[in-house]
């Protein structure tokens, strides 16, 4: 098989996923591609690189104006075309085809003339949404038509438009963002129209959360599979040295945690919904008896942060470093109020480090009681409690390792590999291949 994988990146959280992915099934004795726009993939993966900075920066700008990401780039995209045409993939992988690097059109018109095999995981909500990739913090979201909610079920929690057509998005200037027009109404009917029609397109979502909100969507016809993210066991693991451990506290000025209880919260990119207002209130909420620390911050946001009692931390470089920055924490705390899975969560619990989580979105899939608490949604003084209970009672580090032994990339990356064998095998390119080898047996 020859296997072609679309993501916005080659680094990280999607871009290790879709790295993962190309390796497991070169591993396998296929063919992989990875085609992305930004960042640079390891040398022992063939890939491209779709596009140019200049057409990022352009397509940005106009999203910007006019509320159409996913509608540029289509020089870029025909581009793609032209090199998928010549790799001729027996099936291809979608991943995130937000991001300001492709023209939606183009790419499907390629996908249904050739009648693709496609493997679309949805890593977000943006697909199925006029505009955002992430809907259940909106606030003040208007109510659907009284002709729409009859279509559609009533949700309490977030923004709920999008069940029967998107307008009036309170989350305009959400990423991706815009700040003058709003077409997320056009947008999701184009979405819609464009999506539909592939007669060999499976969905994944790493959570039931996210499947379960696919199958209330658009897409909802579709096969969609519960596929978590795997994790790299190897990678992520107790840091085995303890004085590596605490110069690496010291380095990122966590010395000042002497006597006090760590607990720690790491996010790639502080926005809304990883809840930095939150980490702010439980911390003045545990008191100096615990240091609270941020991890991924930026230059803004740690200026701001000193005015409080949590400690910012820029985001680190060193997956040794961020290991051991888990390993030191007493308990991590994911303060975040929208996940489609929640891998900051599994990262600790590989580090043998017990977590607590909201009960919101996917997050609650990840914690039992074996390895730590879920508090309700919002609850900082119910966050602060569990913090102090594991304090005092931790959960043990084997428990935790095990949960997360359960999500071990080589076992749960298998389940894409049949998933691709399964695919192939009723393909289009299948069944020529086979009649090609048959006329050739016939020959001989």
């Amino acid at each position: 098989m020859r296997i072609a994988h679309i993501n916005v990146v080659s680094s990280l959280s999607t871009g290790r996923i879709a790295v993962a992915l190309c390796r497991m099934v070169q591993s396998s004795g296929h063919r992989a591609l990875l085609c992305h726009a930004r960042d640079h993939a390891p040398t022992d993966v063939p890939s491209l690189v779709v596009g140019s900075k200049l057409d990022t920066w352009l397509h940005a700008g106009l999203s910007r104006i006019t509320d159409r990401a996913g509608f540029y780039s289509r020089r870029a995209t025909r581009k793609l075309i032209r090199q998928l045409e010549s790799y001729k993939p027996d099936l291809v992988h979608l991943h995130n085809l937000h991001g300001y690097y492709l023209h939606l059109p183009t790419l499907f018109a390629y996908l249904k003339k050739h009648d693709m095999p496609v493997v679309w995981t949805l890593h977000d909500c943006w697909a199925y949404t006029g505009h955002c990739a992430y809907y259940t913090t909106a606030k003040d979201a208007p109510s659907l038509s009284p002709q729409k909610r009859r279509r559609a079920e009533t949700h309490t929690v977030g923004c709920e438009r999008w069940l029967g057509g998107c307008g009036e998005c309170v989350l305009k200037r959400s990423y991706p963002a815009s700040l003058v027009m709003d077409q997320s109404a056009r947008n999701w009917l184009e979405k819609r129209s464009l999506f539909n029609g592939l007669s060999h397109m499976v969905l994944t979502t790493p959570s039931q959360w996210l499947r379960d909100e696919v199958k209330r969507s658009f897409l909802k016809d579709y096969p969609v599979y519960v596929l978590p993210n795997g994790l790299d066991l190897n990678a992520f693991q107790p840091c085995a040295s303890d004085d590596f451990m605490h110069e690496i506290v010291r380095s990122y000025g966590l010395e000042r945690t002497e006597g006090r209880r760590l607990v720690l919260s790491v996010a790639a990119v502080w926005d809304d919904r990883k809840g930095l207002e939150d980490l702010i209130a439980l911390a003045e909420e545990l008191g100096d008896e615990y240091c609270v620390a941020a991890v991924g911050v930026d230059q803004y946001q740690m200026e701001m942060l000193e005015k409080t009692k949590v400690m910012g931390v820029r985001r680190t470089g060193n997956l040794n470093d961020l290991c051991a920055l888990y390993t030191a924490a007493d308990v991590y705390v994911s303060v975040s109020h929208e996940e489609t899975m929640g891998m900051t969560l599994l990262e600790a619990l590989a580090c043998g480090t017990q977590v607590i989580c909201y009960n919101a979105t996917a997050m609650p899939e990840i914690v039992t009681d074996e390895c730590g608490a879920v508090v309700p949604l919002g609850d900082i003084p119910a966050m602060a409690d569990a913090v102090r209970s594991l304090c005092d009672q931790p959960r043990a580090s084997s428990a935790c390792r095990a949960r997360a032994a359960e999500y071990d990339s080589d076992k749960r990356f298998a389940g894409y590999m049949r998933l691709y064998e399964n695919m192939y095998r009723h393909s289009p390119a299948y069944r020529e291949a086979l009649a090609e080898a048959e006329k050739k047996t016939r020959d001989e």
